[in-house]
């Protein structure tokens, strides 16, 4: 939350409390202390690197993974922290801890729980700030998205009708992920003292090229992130113009990415399941829109016609004819791509059935109706009757 959990009033109607940036001192004094303290309660216990240069912190993040018992409570935490004050956002937790040199003043401690195995994930996602803002943009045009569940390729067939759906999970192995990349682990792993050094490390990854990066699309998260993310705003905005040869390599083409990607991983049949059930869903829907047109009504008519025959339709050896029983919901219910053999047959047939269709509908939907009228009925006869015995009561009275 950037120390910004306790700028509000507390639950108890107490006022905000005063949270100060932390000196670099302050931070890994605190982060040395807290460490300990939180591993009294959870099995693993870390804090993503930061920023390379920072002279200042607004809180400390701890990602936690593992509760040790499920009889400790946030209270707990919070007396063996010192803390005056917790609230909750998620699954991040807030404390603030007497600052160590303010009087008066505290430090934020941020806790937040990851899923089991998820720790070493999120730790390497969040990073070095906005490290993964870089990559994520200077990668997206590819097809690659990480997110705090790990690597995914997007499948550009599916991405524009529904984004999470194209997402197709590659990893989430942190040095797995910077080997796709072509970055170096070993540096990675040694850490980041300056900036540039962070900079020109994202470079040399093999799939970065300016000219992509240049003519990338801007959205409306991306200027945002301009006004916003400091780390991302210099590397955009100032040490790319600054180097003109960064970047400067041969372009991977999107396909090339995803080719590479469903290899390294072992991808590829999961990824031609999916094409393959997003492809039928596509000739289905062209094969309603079809149908639909075959229908001289348009509006509530016509959804209700639609309606009608994915209810009242069946097929025998491929053919469309009208069922005894209705067959309500999508489960069980065949796509007609998949059982049509002559669709110029079935579009005649629709032209012919429709209104047949149609009234079957209504008359089942009436009966419907009519029978919840009934089941109310006894109970309006009920009420009646009780009235009725009341005013007779009173007239005798």
């Amino acid at each position: 939350m950037g120390g910004l959990a306790f700028a509000t009033p507390g639950p108890d109607g107490s006022p905000p409390l005063t949270v100060p940036r932390m000196s670099p001192a302050v931070y890994q004094t605190l982060k040395s202390k807290i460490t300990p303290i939180l591993s009294q309660f959870f099995s693993k216990v870390a804090t993503p690197p930061e920023a390379p240069g920072k002279t200042s912190h607004g809180d400390i993040d701890f990602l936690v993974e593992g509760p040790l018992n499920s009889s400790f409570t946030p209270n707990d935490i919070a007396e063996a922290l010192n803390a005056t004050r917790h609230v909750r956002n998620g699954a991040t937790r807030s404390y603030a801890v007497p600052h160590p040199e303010v009087p008066d003043a505290f430090v934020q401690v941020d806790t937040h729980v990851c899923p089991d195995g998820r720790l070493a994930w999120e730790c390497f996602h969040q990073a070095y700030a906005d490290l993964w803002q870089i990559i994520g943009v200077a990668h997206r045009s590819l097809g690659l998205t990480a997110t705090d569940k790990g690597l995914h390729v997007r499948i550009e067939e599916i991405e524009a009708k529904d984004w999470k759906a194209s997402m197709l999970f590659l990893t989430d192995d942190p040095v797995r992920v910077l080997q796709f990349y072509g970055l170096d682990v070993e540096r990675y792993q040694k850490g980041f003292e300056e900036m540039d050094e962070l900079y020109e490390w994202v470079v040399g990854g093999r799939f970065f090229s300016r000219e992509v990066l240049e003519k990338r699309e801007e959205k409306a998260n991306d200027r945002r992130r301009l006004k916003e993310r400091s780390m991302y705003r210099m590397f955009i905005r100032e040490w790319m113009p600054a180097h003109p040869d960064a970047g400067i390599k041969d372009n991977w083409t999107r396909r090339d990415v995803l080719t590479e990607g469903l290899k390294e991983f072992g991808k590829q049949k999961e990824y031609d399941d999916i094409l393959h059930e997003h492809q039928i869903q596509e000739d289905e829907a062209a094969l309603w829109q079809r149908v639909a047109a075959a229908i001289p009504k348009d509006g509530n008519g016509l959804n209700r016609a639609l309606k009608a025959l994915k209810v009242w339709v069946r097929f025998e050896d491929g053919k469309p004819v009208v069922r005894t029983v209705p067959k309500l919901g999508v489960q069980g219910r065949p796509l007609w791509v998949l059982v049509v053999q002559d669709e110029e047959n079935l579009l005649q047939w629709v032209e012919g059935h429709w209104e047949e269709v149609r009234a079957l509908e209504k008359m089942r939907q009436t009966d419907e109706r009519h029978e919840r009228e009934a089941q109310k009925r006894p109970m309006d006869g009920e009420a009646t009757e009780e009235v009725t015995s009341d005013e007779r009561n009173t007239e005798a009275r």
